[in-house]
């Protein structure tokens, strides 16, 4: 797993000069989605906003944080999506094993697979 927490995440948007930080307040009635609306119309989906003022409520906003290739792929902790789409497509086309053999080479993807479902932290 890449990130522990979105707070993480969002450290990383930010080091890596993909995030911007809004902190004047904002209606998340208009202000928030004709901003967005604007920035991610941008060449490559523009930056991942962090709205920290939002009129009414204690949280902040984060908005586009996926917005790109780029963060999705940091998000996802891989270096194109397409090797996502690849893996996918590698466990699909599983044969089943025919002999003894065939089992023990299959156990490197099975302990691989084992980390997929998620875990309760």
């Amino acid at each position: 797993m890449p990130y522990h927490s979105l707070r993480e995440f969002i450290e990383r948007l930010e080091s890596e000069g993909e995030l911007i930080r809004i902190k004047e307040r904002v209606s998340p009635i208009l202000d928030i989605t004709e901003i967005t609306d604007r920035v991610s119309k941008q060449p490559c989906g523009g930056k991942a906003l962090l709205f920290e003022n939002v009129t009414g409520s204690t949280m902040p906003v984060l908005i586009n944080a996926f917005g790109s290739n780029k963060r999705m792929c940091l998000a996802l902790g891989v270096d194109s999506i397409e090797s996502i789409a690849q893996d996918i497509d590698r466990y699909l086309k599983i044969a089943p094993p025919e002999s003894l053999i065939d089992k023990i080479k299959m156990l490197p993807m099975l302990f691989e697979a084992s980390h997929f479902p998620p875990k309760l932290v």
